[in-house]
């Protein structure tokens, strides 16, 4: 099998964690309607807000190293 180019593994991984991300999100969403206990709704805001801050990351490195969202 030909070695994969550092480029290509880059667009993956960072494509992926994006992807990943954006379902943590969704999770996230999905139960916070459900949950009643006001703590765990506030751990569930800031698990979002983390995700959030993530993925902004993630995607000012994609454009600083010239990756595209796939």
């Amino acid at each position: 099998m030909d070695k994969l180019s550092q480029e290509y593994m880059l667009n993956i991984m960072f494509n992926e964690s994006i992807d990943r991300e954006q379902l943590l999100l969704k999770k996230y969403d999905d139960i916070f309607d459900k949950i009643k206990d006001k703590e765990i709704k506030n751990m569930l805001k800031e698990f979002s807000k983390n995700s959030r801050e993530h993925i902004d990351i993630l995607k000012d490195k994609m454009i600083a190293l010239n990756i595209k969202k796939t």
